[in-house]
Parts: C-alpha cells; sequence; structure tokens
C-alpha cells in the first residue's frame, strides 16, 4: 500500500544547477503549480486512503521540479489543512530546500509547526564541490546559519553524491565533520550524460559503505529491515509497492517518470484506491532494482 509522497508544488526556482535534470530537460511548465483547491483534494485523497487501509503513519515530501519556498502560502496551506482534517496525525512532511530564500518568518514558522513538518537543506559540501554542480552555495549556508539561530540544531541535509563527490570524497566528509552536520540524506545522481558527473549504483553504494565507515554521520542507507523507499537513497525501491510522485501533470511513480505517460498512473486528483491498482499493474522487479534504470534506461540502451 501506499504509505509515502513526494509532491511537487510548482516548475517555478530561482536557481539553474546543473545537477537538475528538470533544468536540463523540457519538463519545465511555469504554470504548473497546485492552487489550494488542488491541494485540497490530495490531502482529503490521502486521509481517506489511510483511513480506509488502516494506515498509522503517511510521509509526503514537498519536492520535485521546482523550490517549495516559492510558494510558501501553499506549505501553509497544507499545513492548515492537516491541523484542520488529520486529527489523527497520521500525515508529517518535509521540505526539501535549495536555502537561498528561506527568512526569518519563514523558519519561525516552521519552528512552532516543527512536530509536523521538516525543513531539509540541499548542501553537497565545501563551496567549491558544491559550486561544482549546484549555485548559490554562500547564500544556501547564509540560510542554514538563520536556520540554526532558530532552531538551535543543525539541519538535515540532502547531499548529491556525483563523481566530484566520489573524487573528493574524504574532503566531503571532512567538511561535513569540521561543521558538525550529522544528519545527511546521501542522493545518488542521475540521469546526467556528463562524465565527470554521472557515477554508477555499485559506486553510490560503495560510497554510502565509506560513509558508514567514518561512524560520525547518521544517513539513510539500504537495510532490509526499513520499508521501501527509494533506490536513489540507497534503500528499496518503492515503486510499484509504496511510494509515488504526484505533481499538476499527474501522478507517476517516481519523479525520474515525470511527463512520460507511458507510465502516468493516475490524475492529480485520482484517489489513492485507483493509483494504488495502477501501480499494482507495472511489470515487477526485483527488491533493490530500480524500475526506472530497468524499463526506461536499459531499453534506450538495446535500441
Amino acid at each position: 500500500m501506499i504509505d509515502r509522497i513526494c509532491l511537487s508544488i510548482n516548475n517555478s526556482c530561482n536557481l539553474h544547477c546543473r545537477h537538475c535534470n528538470f533544468r536540463r530537460s523540457d519538463k519545465i511548465n511555469d504554470d504548473a503549480m497546485l492552487g489550494k483547491s488542488e491541494i485540497y483534494t490530495i490531502l482529503h485523497n490521502i486521509l481517506h486512503y489511510s483511513k480506509k487501509n488502516g494506515i498509522s503513519s503517511f510521509k509526503m515530501g514537498i519536492t520535485g521540479s521546482g523550490e517549495p519556498l516559492f510558494n510558501f502560502n501553499i506549505i501553509k496551506y497544507i499545513n492548515e489543512c492537516l491541523e484542520d482534517k488529520d486529527v489523527d496525525k497520521i500525515v508529517t512532511f518535509y521540505i526539501i530546500t535549495n536555502g537561498t530564500l528561506v527568512n526569518e518568518d519563514i523558519l519561525k514558522y516552521l519552528y512552532k509547526k516543527k512536530n509536523q513538518v521538516t525543513l531539509n537543506f540541499s548542501l553537497d559540501g565545501y563551496e567549491e564541490l558544491h559550486n561544482y554542480g549546484k549555485e548559490a552555495f554562500n547564500k544556501t549556508l547564509d540560510g542554514i546559519k538563520l536556520y540554526e539561530s532558530i532552531f538551535h540544531e543543525k539541519p538535515v541535509l540532502n547531499c548529491t553524491v556525483s563523481r566530484q563527490t566520489l573524487n573528493n570524497k574524504e574532503a566531503v566528509i571532512d567538511y561535513f565533520i569540521k561543521h558538525n552536520f550529522k544528519k545527511i540524506n546521501f542522493c545518488q545522481l542521475v540521469d546526467v550524460e556528463d562524465d565527470d558527473l554521472k557515477i554508477s549504483r555499485l559506486e553510490y553504494l560503495s560510497f554510502l559503505q565509506f560513509i558508514q565507515s567514518k561512524n560520525a554521520i547518521v544517513f539513510r542507507q539500504n537495510k532490509q529491515d526499513k520499508k521501501y523507499d527509494c533506490c536513489i537513497y540507497g534503500q528499496l525501491c518503492g515503486v510499484g509497492r509504496t511510494n509515488i510522485f504526484v505533481s499538476k501533470q499527474g501522478i507517476y511513480p517516481c519523479f525520474r517518470f515525470y511527463k512520460n505517460d507511458e507510465y502516468k498512473i493516475g490524475s492529480f486528483d485520482a484517489e489513492f484506491h485507483e493509483v494504488d491498482l495502477n501501480l499494482q499493474k507495472l511489470q515487477s522487479v526485483k527488491e533493490g532494482e530500480c524500475y526506472y534504470n530497468k524499463y526506461i534506461i536499459n531499453r534506450r540502451e538495446e535500441l
């Protein structure tokens, strides 16, 4: 059953990072923003599905093709709806931000709601490395420092692992340890053709083993006792099982299928039992396999 979604609330961003597969493709549509009525429908469908199927914990990530803080009014609306409708506290959510748009008002609001919503910052390491594939290191760091001044703790980071990360892995980890960042989600960079950026699945998993050997950072990894999640974060893939990507354009197995109508499993307002049935129609993969790699990337290579 579905118990986790990634929700893309907009397609707008103030940066043009080399890493970003949305920036490098034709997938951008600045009109593709979810409004309040659409958000209400999605949240209603989540709660109805969760209660009907006895799901006590449902996690939602506000992430996707745009910078979520561009539409902070929608994030506030999501929280208000959940406070009003989710009396059993089933849904929690997190936001992944590039950190350049945070301000004191946003952070003070999120601090008051910290039991409901978590703010994660995208940071790939020290300045030279971060700016190799992304942008605005100093602005991101300013946002993190402001967060620390209000929350009195370090935020969770999302670090994209690229070829440059592997080439400089000791320096990357030394940077995180030196600055006392202890909770980091290491995400494999995917869907790039640049030889100086792309890495293989095996190289990524080897990097996770290296991180584990340092014994100084808490991170997501592939553990059999965890629920299905996402191979890009090192865990078993939730495609076809528990995890979906929701956007105004529709619902897909994950963000890598975005705007691929062959794999669209519902409109944004589809009821989740219908989406669940469509998920089950997908061809199966073995545990730990990436569905997208097997049925999209491999198919391209065969042609």
